[in-house]
């Protein structure tokens, strides 16, 4: 490579030449400071070529932040990878995982905060013995989890929340329990999280539904201002605005006591994913959750044995597989925003 990289540059370096000789001698330093500054194109040709053509037979790392191939690091935009590098990363960190045993990989989920491998993704379990993660916004952009008692939906929502929190983009979290405050109550104190209600203050979840209401106005007018038709266009005008996540355990209580969240929780789910604001609910069955509010629903997660009819109506085509039997994890299944169906394993008492 070095041997082409000196001929390239000697070919390159009369033309240089010539056109510098040219532009002194006859005055016309348009044509001098061209030279000059094509001067600099072939070394910066061969730096760049350096970073891009290099042994792919090095170790695959993810340090969390940053994916390496040996001792070369890659852009942080995947679309600046060359198309060998996504299989060589992906076969790379295939091989490391199938070499670590469960306790291994939920160690190492948790040493990263439940972040996932991939920019924007939580890690929410295993699929076949290998990380599984999601991105709600491009999985959902609305999550609905489903399961009878005792099948570890609170413990999933948790699992969820721990990773969001520490996500590197701007987010917000409107926490809503309904189970005493049981599930969310340890993150009640989180900068992130900007409002917490529970069964226990009823006037709390009655003030988060005006402030979710008053959040849609806000959001909607600040968009329209700069003719932006999502937030991410309104980010590309060079605005900030975080995304808002609105999780909420135990809806059908929610709604049971409070019928008037039922428009709110709608009016999100038909227009929070433009807005930013992402709706995220935990409930026992179907009962309750109106189909206008499903059919914006897009990514469901069954848990456990449920009702065959409930599956249909969530979109699954079977049972929920058993894939992992091993004492402190819940098997479920995740159909996402786009149809595919996956099967996998999240843990309890994380």
């Amino acid at each position: 490579m070095a041997h082409s990289s000196f001929m390239q540059g000697l070919w390159f370096l009369p033309s240089v030449i010539f056109g510098a000789f040219q532009g002194f001698t006859s005055g016309n330093w348009q044509m001098m400071a061209f030279a000059l500054l094509s001067l600099g194109v072939w070394p910066l040709s061969v730096w760049i070529r350096r970073h891009r053509d290099f042994s792919l037979d090095g170790v695959v790392e993810f340090d969390g932040k940053d994916v390496w191939i040996g001792e070369h690091r890659l852009p942080r935009r995947e679309f600046l990878w060359r198309k060998s590098w996504h299989q060589v990363v992906w076969d790379g960190l295939a091989l490391q995982t199938a070499e670590l045993t469960i306790p291994d990989l939920l160690n190492s989920a948790r040493g990263r905060g439940f972040l996932g491998t991939r920019r924007g993704c939580v890690w929410i379990g295993l699929e076949e013995n290998r990380d599984f993660e999601m991105n709600l916004p491009e999985d959902g952009p609305h999550l609905l989890i489903a399961g009878a008692t005792g099948t570890g939906k609170s413990e999933l929502l948790r699992l969820l929340v721990s990773g969001w929190l520490n996500l590197e983009t701007p987010i917000e979290l409107t926490l809503i329990d309904f189970k005493g405050g049981a599930t969310m109550s340890r993150f009640a104190q989180h900068p992130r999280v900007v409002g917490l209600a529970t069964d226990l203050e009823t006037t709390d979840a009655l003030a988060i539904a005006n402030t979710l209401e008053q959040q849609l106005l806000t959001r909607q007018a600040a968009l329209a201002e700069v003719g932006a038709e999502n937030i991410e266009a309104f980010w590309r005008h060079g605005k900030r605005l975080s995304r808002r996540l609105v999780v909420i355990d135990e809806l059908g209580e929610l709604l049971r006591q409070h019928p008037r969240l039922s428009q709110v929780l709608e009016q999100i789910a038909a227009r929070g994913r433009s807005l930013g604001i992402h709706l995220v609910v935990a409930n026992q069955s179907l009962s309750g959750v109106s189909r206008s509010l499903l059919v914006n629903l897009r990514a469901r997660i069954a848990i456990g044995e449920m009702d065959p009819l409930d599956l249909s109506q969530l979109g699954f085509r079977g049972r929920v597989n058993l894939p992992l039997t091993t004492p402190g994890w819940r098997s479920a299944k995740l159909r996402d925003g786009n149809g595919l169906e996956h099967s996998f394993a999240f843990p309890i008492g994380f």
